[in-house]
């Protein structure tokens, strides 16, 4: 059976992509992973006896067509079953988009502890060590990446922050944090709209040193 469940894919993102550039990291953990673009199998059976969940997608989906504005897909049994999933002992990593468009008064946000406000178009900005002593931050330094830059807001009396990001305009946001929720932990790092941000060496260093925060290894 597998150890984790990585679910990415969506309008505006490849789970191909997704699943080449963060999948290598969580086999080179030892993990055994459910690779899926169904969101509709998020649910507490699809969850039992897993170590990890990833998320590497937003909250929409578009039954009614593009030209219909979209809806969220995540339902409250699967909200409950990620919340409780984390605070049984469970980790999840939280990918770039994954607070965007999500329901934002219950579980999943509480699981979170932030949520995607706005980002500019895909641009060089800067990434700065917030906390160069966390073990996820390790033998990573300050770096440039050409991605969007996510705008997140983030419950700072819950999480550590770990990483902000700064445009060439100046402004900054939170670009990655984590914190324990209950018996488990959480990650959300914002890199990662295509394979080949999520495949340069910071990104892939701050993706491994998570995975190993996360299952406490």
């Amino acid at each position: 059976m597998a150890d984790a469940v990585f679910l990415a894919g969506d309008r505006y993102h490849k789970a191909p992509e997704a699943f080449a550039g963060v999948g290598p990291v969580l086999e080179a953990a030892g993990l055994e992973v459910d690779f899926t673009d169904e969101f509709a199998s998020i649910d507490t059976e699809k969850l039992a006896g897993k170590r990890l969940l990833v998320f590497l997608r937003d909250g929409m989906q578009w039954p009614n067509g593009h030209d219909a504005p979209p809806e969220r897909w995540m339902q409250p049994h699967q909200e409950e079953a990620i919340e409780k999933f984390v605070l049984g002992g469970g980790a999840f990593l939280a990918l770039h988009n994954s607070g965007w468009n999500y329901p934002w008064q219950g579980g999943y946000r509480r699981t979170l502890a932030g949520y995607y406000q706005f980002h500019p178009p895909f641009q060089p900005f800067n990434v700065y060590i917030e906390d160069p002593d966390h073990p996820i931050t390790q033998g990573v330094s300050h770096y440039e990446i050409e991605d969007e830059q996510h705008f997140i807001w983030f419950d700072s009396k819950r999480v550590h922050l770990l990483t902000r990001s700064q445009g060439n305009d100046g402004r900054e946001s939170a670009s990655g944090f984590c914190h324990e929720y209950g018996e488990g932990r959480v990650v959300y790092l914002a890199n990662g709209h295509r394979q080949t941000v999520l495949e340069q060496p910071p990104v892939q260093r701050l993706l491994a040193n998570a995975v190993k925060w996360l299952l406490r290894a």
